[in-house]
């Protein structure tokens, strides 16, 4: 399989370096706008396979023409690039793959569904797929609940959280991942639920705070309802009578203060304003501020879990299943060069391009990753070096 990866910060490394490993994709295209940080990791990596190039996410006519000589594309730049990424994508008939999803439109009679969704009949008409979400969390989530669902005959609740212990050296304040991303995820965006066949909309860091356990080393930490994907795509995929479902990350108490702060004073918007003469995003301003993720390898020491639990019954009896990832940021870094985040978050989409590639999965349209088989999913992701564990558990028995 020839692939692109378009955008090379530190999720896109994971994937070039993890991509190096395996002998199915025979030409890999490290594409950026910037290209000075790809350049330097083809040069690092050393191999025939790879190659550079540069790439404009926003032009669609450029990234068709850059599209035509692969058969794949995995879109590692931030979601609003998303739609000219998969326009460009249909135009040059490759599969599309993404670690993050653009929001919700609405439709006629209050429904709300993901804009890309909206593309699903064109990527049938060129029998390609596009993969939405595919990165840990969304992406291993997903698989996760699709995973306990299909052991259950009833489905109750999903409840996906993600838990980090690490510190970082060296910086008074830093984000593990894009930052762009985090804002929109905790302040701009509502976060929503889902609860008996409704979607709920919350307050921004102010709805569902609790404390949850994570697995040991991690242990309580406080966790946030915020905006993901997951709520929007497991209710309309899982069935088997699902009730409830949310997101929660942990968030310390210095992070929750800056991102509310950012948004009293507006610095979380997207609308140019002008400083002496000076058109300049607000966003733009805090995000060139903050180390990139790629640049935390090595300073942050402690551990990340992603998991998600489902609740429901089998064979008359409660059941309770827990699958989830953990791996510390020293070992990323030992393995890769680069943090827990972006490394449990590069892996997924090169395990999916690669059963792609070897035929293991199958079919067009726009996919979510709930829809994929679980089982070879949670095989490969092991081999690559993500490991996944799952406790299953009976809450109640028959009669009990």
């Amino acid at each position: 399989m020839r692939v692109m990866v378009l955008g090379v910060g530190g999720v896109g490394t994971v994937i070039a370096k993890k991509m190096a490993e395996r002998d199915v994709f025979e030409r890999i295209v490290l594409a950026d706008l910037d290209t000075t940080w790809a350049e330097r990791l083809g040069a690092q990596i050393n191999d025939t396979r790879f190659e550079v190039a540069r790439v404009n996410a926003a032009g669609v006519e450029e990234m068709a023409q850059a599209f035509a000589g692969v058969d794949m594309v995995i879109n590692a730049v931030v979601p609003r690039f998303n739609l000219h990424i998969m326009e460009a994508a249909l135009r040059a008939r490759v599969h599309y793959l993404d670690m993050a999803s653009d929001g919700l439109v609405e439709l006629p009679g209050n429904v709300h569904i993901g804009k890309q969704f909206l593309y699903d009949a064109r990527f049938r008409e060129i029998d390609r797929m596009a993969i939405l979400s595919m990165g840990v969390d969304p992406g291993c989530t997903n698989v996760f609940a699709r995973y306990a669902a299909d052991r259950l005959d009833r489905v109750d609740e999903i409840l996906v959280r993600d838990g980090d212990n690490g510190e970082v050296q060296g910086y008074r304040f830093a984000l593990y991942f894009s930052p762009e991303v985090a804002i929109d995820e905790c302040i701009v965006q509502p976060p929503m639920t889902f609860k008996d066949g409704e979607f709920i909309l919350g307050v921004p860091l102010e709805t569902g705070i609790e404390e949850f356990t994570f697995p040991d080393p991690i242990g309580a930490l406080k966790v946030y309802t915020v905006a993901h994907e997951e709520v929007e795509m497991l209710p309309r995929n899982i069935g088997k009578g699902l009730r409830y479902c949310d997101f929660k990350y942990a968030l310390d108490d210095q992070l929750v203060q800056v991102l509310k702060t950012l948004n009293l004073l507006g610095l979380d918007r997207t609308e140019p304003v002008e400083v002496k003469g000076v058109r300049v995003v607000p966003r733009d301003v805090v995000t060139a501020l903050l180390p990139k993720p790629v640049e935390l390898s090595g300073k942050i020491h402690g551990w990340s879990c992603v998991g998600t639990l489902v609740r429901g019954a089998r064979n008359g009896e409660e059941k309770e299943f827990y699958l989830y990832t953990m791996n510390s940021h020293e070992e990323a870094f030992q393995r890769l060069g680069v943090t827990c985040t972006v490394y449990q978050t590069g892996i997924p989409p090169v395990a999916t391009a690669e059963m792609i590639a070897d035929g293991t999965i199958k079919g067009s349209g726009v996919v979510c990753p709930e829809q994929l088989d679980p089982d070879p999913f949670l095989e490969r992701l092991a081999e690559m070096g993500l490991a996944i564990y799952i406790r299953e558990s009976t809450l109640r028995k028959k009669g009990a």
